[in-house]
């Protein structure tokens, strides 16, 4: 059973916009520092545009992943799902431009 408590509870643009960075540099296997993110209302929903290089496997690896079309609609979804589970923000539209590919360094089993 949930207590009700009277007042309200806010969360700041600049905690929405810091979370929603967060969310997209670990979707697209980037740092936090290199995604730019806007934020608008659209519509009373929230319109979320990201702008983030994407990490992609080194070329010579045994592991490739999956095709990067299917990897970015993939990010886009989960940026989507991620926003209104972890903010409780009703998301409308989310705009994804990748700003380039950056290659990750492989990881060595030891």
């Amino acid at each position: 059973m949930t207590e009700h408590f009277d007042g309200r509870v806010s969360i700041s643009a600049r905690a929405l916009e810091r979370t929603v960075t967060a969310i997209a540099a670990s979707r697209l296997g980037v740092a936090a520092s290199e995604v730019n993110v806007r934020l608008t209302d659209d519509s009373g929903l929230l319109a979320v545009a990201v702008a983030a290089p994407i990490g992609i496997p080194p070329l010579r690896s045994t592991n490739p992943g999956r095709a990067l079309p299917e990897r970015i609609v993939d990010a886009r979804s989960q940026i989507r799902d991620d926003v209104t589970r972890i903010a409780g923000a009703t998301v409308g539209t989310v705009a994804l431009t990748i700003t380039r590919a950056r290659m990750l360094e492989e990881r060595r089993v030891r």
